[in-house]
């Protein structure tokens, strides 16, 4: 017997926009537990790989969809602020929630990178959410993060301490700039005569809509949020990531959860992993051969860290634990 997901298009709307993407759950009957995944930063869109298989495999529903102005959802994703993308993500939620085949009281996000940062934060706008899953999400602010970012990402590829003051820089001024009213299409321009330095394309910022996204998000601390949480959450990290500090993410997810009072949470650090948690051959993060990456392969644990947790909090039937178990850090 084959076993074949069911998939099924879902479209849902959220401030005039209307958002499409592909429903994937078990083919035997539910309810299921259900997932939301929370795209990371850029376009982004319903297209996860395997992922949707393996937790339909596992019992659970999966609901991936386009971002705002991508693939089949209207809107522009580059006007949105991460409290807008939070909305956003609510309304997802809302979405399963009325469907027969989902449970209402089980649905969980998972949210990725800058996914991260809004997966949290939903969480908090509607507390039917039933538990928040992060990958390299990061416990920093979004300009702290860019900053660290670009300070390792950039040597990593080549670029030398020079190239790395410049760039932040212009990370800088145009976060200075936009703040005081300055049009982004002037920031632009005013940056021009690096337009063609090789490290620019490594910007967060290198048109005037990205520059205007980058400065509307820059001020977001995940603080707030994971301060007012109150679903069980599990954040996974890298340690060698190169685009999120994670050694100060895990101190400060770890030191918010605890003063908040907040006991279900684990965070976890694959070692040699990068920020898609993904270890290489080699010493140190992805390797390069020839000037392109060596193929990198899941971090072992990985997949099964993430079904087995969503389980314990999101089951096939019964109530789901909210703040109820212990809080351990740990490597493995």
């Amino acid at each position: 017997m084959f076993f074949e997901p069911v998939s099924t298009e879902l479209s849902f709307e959220h401030d005039g926009d209307k958002l499409v993407g592909d429903l994937v759950r078990p083919p035997w009957p539910g309810p299921h537990p259900a997932v939301v995944f929370v795209e990371g930063s850029g376009p982004g869109g319903r297209d996860l790989g395997s992922w949707p298989t393996r937790l339909a495999a596992a019992g659970f529903a999966s609901l991936a969809y386009d971002k705002p102005g991508s693939g089949a959802s209207t809107g522009d994703w580059t006007r949105q602020t991460l409290a807008d993308r939070a909305e956003e993500t609510v309304a997802a939620v809302r979405a399963l929630r009325i469907r027969d085949d989902v449970r209402p009281d089980a649905i969980a996000l998972v949210g990725g990178s800058q996914g991260g940062w809004v997966a949290p934060l939903a969480a908090t706008m509607d507390d039917t959410v039933a538990a928040v899953v992060t990958v390299s999400g990061p416990g920093v602010s979004v300009l702290a993060q860019e900053e660290y970012r670009l300070r390792h990402q950039l040597p990593a590829e080549g670029f030398t301490d020079t190239d790395v003051q410049q760039a932040l820089v212009l990370l800088h001024d145009q976060i200075h700039r936009l703040r005081s009213g300055e049009d982004p299409v002037r920031v632009h321009a005013g940056q021009a005569q690096w337009h063609d330095a090789p490290w620019y394309p490594l910007l967060a910022g290198t048109t005037p809509r990205s520059i205007a996204f980058l400065a509307g998000i820059a001020d977001h601390d995940p603080a707030r949020a994971l301060t007012a949480l109150r679903c069980p959450l599990l954040a996974i990290f890298g340690a060698d990531d190169l685009l999120v500090p994670v050694d100060d993410s895990v101190r400060a997810i770890s030191g918010i959860l605890r003063d908040a009072g907040h006991h279900d949470h684990e965070i976890v650090v694959f070692p040699r992993a990068d920020h898609n948690i993904r270890v290489y051959a080699g010493e140190g993060p992805a390797q390069m051969s020839n000037g392109h990456y060596t193929p990198g392969v899941r971090a072992p644990g990985f997949d099964e860290l993430l079904v087995t947790w969503l389980q314990r909090h999101c089951p096939r039937s019964g109530g789901n634990r909210r703040n109820q178990a212990s809080s351990p850090s740990w490597s493995v």
